[in-house]
Order: C-alpha cells, then structure tokens, then sequence
C-alpha cells in the first residue's frame, strides 16, 4: 500500500503544471494501465513490468511536454512576456563572455535550448545578434513551437476530432483569438503616415488588401472563374479530386456515416504539418510525371482539415479534353504509393469527380470549400453539421497553427504581377497591346471609360483573370510569363542591419516594334518599364500599448501586488521598456562589455580577434 501512495505521488507531481483537463486524461490513463498490471498472473517480473512500462508510458508523454518553457495553457500574453524576457536573457549570457565567437555561441545554445532555430551560420554577426536579442523574433519563434508542441500533444491525448475540439483544440483556438484580438487593437491604433501627409490607422490599410476576408474570397473566386472561362472557350474539360492521407496519418477513425468516432490503432503520430508535407510531395511527383506525359493543367487546390486535424486536398482542374483518365490513374499511382492495400484505398484516398458543364457553374464544384475556409459565408453547415460561420474560426486557427497554405493556383500567370498591375495609375498609349490588355483586365471599368458599354446601365465591368492570363500568353505559360515585377535595388538596412532585398517599383516587359530608320524599315525589342504608384509611410502612433497590454479574459490574477503595483502592471513595464531599447542599444550592451563599440556601420573591434 505504501508503494502504491508513493506511486501514486509521483504520478501526480509528473502531470501538476499541466492544464487542468490535459492533467486528469493522463493521469487517468496511467492509473488505468497501473489497475491492468496488478490483475496479471503473480509470475517473476510481470506485475513489475507492467507498472513499469505504465510508468515510462507517463514519462514519454510529461517529459516531452516539459521540453515546452512555457505554461501548455500558456495566454498570448504570457508569450508575448516571456519572448521579452528571454531576450533579454541572451543579452546577460553574452555579457560574460569576451569574444565575438564565444557570445554567438552562447546565444545560439540558449535559443536552441528553447527549441527555435537561431540564424543561419552564414549569417554576419550583426544581423544574428539583432535578432537574437529582439522581442519580437523570439515571440514568432515562441508563438510556432508553442502552437504546435501543444497542439500536437492535444491530438496525441485525443482531443482533437468531432466529438469534443473540431479540427483544431479549445486551447489553440483560444490563444488565436487572443492573438487576432491583440493585432486588430493594434492595427486599430496604429497611425502611419504617407509623403501626402495623409494619415490612416494600419487596419484601415489592410482593410484595403487581402487581408480582408471578403477582398480575399472575392478575388479567389474572380480567378476561378477566369480558370472557368478560358476552359469553356478553349474546349477543355474539367476535374474535381478530393485526396487524403493513408490512415496511419489519422489519430481517429469514424463509422456510422461519420457520426461515431473511434481511435485508429494504426496511427504513427504523424502531425498536421507532416501529413501536408506527404500530399506536396506526391503532387510534386504527379506535376513531374504529367510534365513528361506533356499534359498541362490549371486550377486551383484546397487544404481543409478532417475533424481529427489531418489535411486534406479538394483539387479543381482544367486540361484538354480526353485527358480525364490518363490524370486521374497518374493521381492515383503516386497517391496510393504508400499504403495501397490498406481497406478502403482505392475508393477513398482518391475521389475524381468529371465535371459536367451542363449540371452549371464549375467553380459551383468548389465555392463552397473556399466560403468555409475563409468566413464561412453562405454555407450553413459544415460537413459535420457545424455552422459554417463558427467552424471557419477554428479551420483558420488550424491552418496558422500548423502553416498549412489553404489555397495554391495551379498552372496560369501569376498573380503577383495582377496586384502590381493594379498599383500602376495608367498605361502609356503607345505601350504593347497585351501590357495594354492585362492593365485593362486588372481592374473595374466604369461605365464610358475606354469606349465601354454595358447591358445593365451605370453597372461596372469587373476585373477579369481569364483576359489577364491572356495577355500573359495563355494558361500554359507557366514562369515564362510576358509581364513581371520590375524591383530596383535599395540602398538601406532592415531591421536587423541587413541589406534590404530589392523593392518592387512596378511592371516590366519586352516587345518587338518595326521603326523606320531612313528609307529602311527595321525591327527591334523595346524594354518597358511601368512604375506603379507607391507610398511612403511613417509611423507617427503606435499601438503596441493597446495591442499589447489588453487583458485576456481567462486566467489572469490582477490582484495587487507589493506596492500597490499589479502583475499586468509589471508586464507592461517589462515589455515597454523592451520596445524602448533600439537594436544599436542592445549591441551597445554587450559591446561595452566585451571592448568593442558599435556605430552606424557596424562593429568596431578594438584589438585582433578571430
């Protein structure tokens, strides 16, 4: 009996700092496979085994827990409080040593120790230490392990399904909440302004961009529709696939039409991430063998979670007609590679669907997937019978938790040259017809504008991706596109002292024109260049105290402190002082300890040093 006490004690101390629901399901687990040992046969070392085996069990799944430095239940609050503090950590590590070598060395363990990657080796000194010793790297850095240490072990404990957290767990849901609510308060009270001395807050910018979940849609299904149009015009045909991962990758299986759930014994503990990380490598293969079959396609793919967190694909494609087979047995013999005689392969992992035109609308196929990954507008219900509205919340969370891209165009022009087009005021006239044309087609024509007439009287024309992507030079064109963003070089630092990557300044392309040069009629290539409008913007307010300092709404002591001064009183005063220091004066810290200085220009090193 004394044993088992102890025993008992320990099991609880090895779970007491996790979440109060994450603490009693595996507590419970190890008592329940402690209960299973002592009902063994009394035979040499087999009731001991059987506890000890429960007893590593616990230990596998604690220990990998504890490698976590922060709370499991951690706010965004806590982490953005924490990044603060560990940056100033490396500044008090790096302060005891008096060599550059020994001061990177010391900094790169202590962030490995925290389980981020530090900067690149190759990278120079000035901009690994700049970024080792700012807040706000180590808090992106803090927010992806976190986010994914944790939400890895919700799926691993069996939280994660449609039977208690869809897609995504309760607590990583929450903590996004939390984040978006900080951005947007900052965002919010963030004021920049232009070399016009027009001032906005930054959400009032991004309210302009793709940020802005309806611009984001709208423009989405703007391109699918082109996709659309230039597939009816040109005779080509279409397909819908929707592929998934073999079931080892999924943590639950279901029955009963999905409405029972139970835990699949074959599961390898293969995460979100990495189960994305399985469909891109088989679509890598399947572009690569069509590419040598010759077969060109256009579209787009979709990325959505099932219910236990597992991703899978919905694919629309166009392509020439009579092709239907050949792709389909291509997707099927990369993607059934792995597991091909697992039940129920070859009739789930890979389901094609030949579009009918006369049924309507192909983008129809695929509407509905882009609504309930974006706001969920106009879709009801989700697939489990969820409102669409609610469960897109928890789908966004699962996909910035684990970095999973929602949504990737298949084949076409690219549509980074689209928004630029859409930055340049005006086309000169005697500019190539197709840079003439793709401006055209970027943007809304009014009513009058460029000789236009409309059915409907004062209805704009909308923009059109089917005419841009012809005057790219068509759905085939791939990166031999006719446009592309011109970028000129910058001659300043980032951040971090790093030299600033060249800036886009607007589009460029090349075009033959016959001119006359005496009585002889030549023909040479033009280079345009069409800079598009940009501004400068300064900040003149920040937000960083509202975004920052907003209390969450659970588990937060405001109590007061020793005097008189509260705990989000402290934090504030942590982190403004933090935002406070410059990246000179942080190098300015340790350098004075080490018998260097620092300037503008970089590091002066007085003495010889390796």
């Amino acid at each position: 009996m004394r044993q088992s006490l102890t025993a008992e004690n320990w099991a609880a101390s090895k779970v007491e700092t996790f979440p109060p629901r994450w603490k009693g399901r595996i507590y419970r687990k190890w008592e329940s496979q402690v209960a299973k040992a002592e009902l063994l046969p009394c035979v040499i070392g087999g009731r001991g085994e059987a506890r000890r085996a429960a007893g590593v069990a616990l230990c596998e799944i604690t220990d990998k827990l504890a490698q976590v430095r922060l709370p499991l239940d951690a706010t965004d609050s806590e982490i953005c409080r924490r990044a603060s503090q560990f940056a100033n950590d490396v500044i008090d590590l790096a302060r005891i040593h008096h060599d550059l070598k020994a001061v990177r060395r010391v900094m790169e363990n202590f962030v490995r120790s925290c389980h981020i990657e530090p900067p690149d080796e190759l990278m120079e000194f000035r901009g690994a230490m700049g970024r080792m010793t700012c807040s706000d790297w180590w808090r992106r850095g803090l927010r992806k392990f976190h986010a994914k240490a944790v939400e890895g072990a919700a799926i691993n404990l069996g939280y994660v399904n449609r039977a208690r957290d869809l897609y995504v767990s309760n607590e990583s849901l929450e903590r996004r909440r939390q984040q978006i609510r900080r951005n947007a308060l900052m965002m919010e009270s963030t004021v920049l302004q232009n070399e016009k001395e027009q001032e906005f807050t930054l959400a009032e910018l991004a309210a302009t961009g793709t940020a802005n979940k309806a611009i984001r849609r709208g423009e989405l299904m703007t391109r699918i529709a082109g996709f659309e149009q230039i597939a009816v015009e040109s005779g080509h045909a279409g397909l819908f696939l929707t592929v998934t991962c073999p079931s080892r990758m999924h943590k639950w299986n279901s029955t009963g039409k999905g409405k029972k759930v139970f835990e699949n014994q074959k599961y390898d503990g293969t995460t979100p991430k990495e189960a994305q990380a399985y469909l891109s490598k088989c679509y890598s293969r399947i572009r690569s063998a069509l590419k040598r079959r010759g077969i060109g396609i256009y579209g787009f793919r979709i990325a959505e979670p099932h219910h236990d967190g597992t991703p899978h694909w919905h694919i629309l494609i166009f392509h020439e007609k009579e092709k239907e087979q050949v792709l389909i047995d291509v997707f099927k013999r990369y993607l059934l590679a792995d597991s091909p005689n697992e039940p129920g392969a070859s009739t789930h992992r890979v389901k094609a669907e030949i579009i009918d035109w006369k049924r309507g609308s192909a983008a129809g196929y695929i509407a509905k997937y882009v609504a309930k990954n974006i706001d969920g507008l106009h879709v009801e219900k989700d697939l489990y019978g969820n409102p669409a509205m609610e469960t897109s919340l928890r789908v966004e969370a699962w996909a910035s938790t684990w970095g999973i891209r929602q949504f990737q165009q298949v084949g076409g022009a690219p549509v980074g040259v689209w928004r630029e087009l859409r930055r340049v005021k005006c086309i000169p006239d005697n500019a190539p017809e197709h840079l003439r044309a793709a401006h055209d087609a970027v943007n809304k024509v009014a009513p009058g504008e460029l000789g236009e007439t409309f059915k409907t009287e004062g209805e704009p024309r909308r923009a059109n991706w089917a005419n841009y992507v012809k005057a790219q030079g068509g759905v085939f064109i791939g990166r031999n596109s006719r446009i592309k963003i011109a970028v000129e070089d910058v001659d300043r630092v980032g951040r971090y002292g790093d030299p600033i990557a060249a800036q886009p300044v607007g589009v460029e392309t090349d075009a033959g024109e016959w001119y006359q040069d005496g009585i002889a009629e030549r023909f040479r290539m033009v280079h345009w260049l069409v800079k598009s409008v940009r501004h400068v913007w300064q900040v003149v307010r920040r937000g960083f105290e509202a975004a920052e300092f907003s209390p969450p709404r659970t588990r937060v002591n405001n109590c007061t402190r020793k005097g008189g001064q509260s705990e989000s009183d402290r934090d504030k005063e942590i982190i403004a002082a933090d935002r406070k220091r410059t990246f000179g004066s942080r190098l300015e810290e340790i350098g004075a300890d080490i018998g260097r200085t620092f300037n503008s220009d970089g590091w002066y090193i007085a003495g010889d040093f390796d």
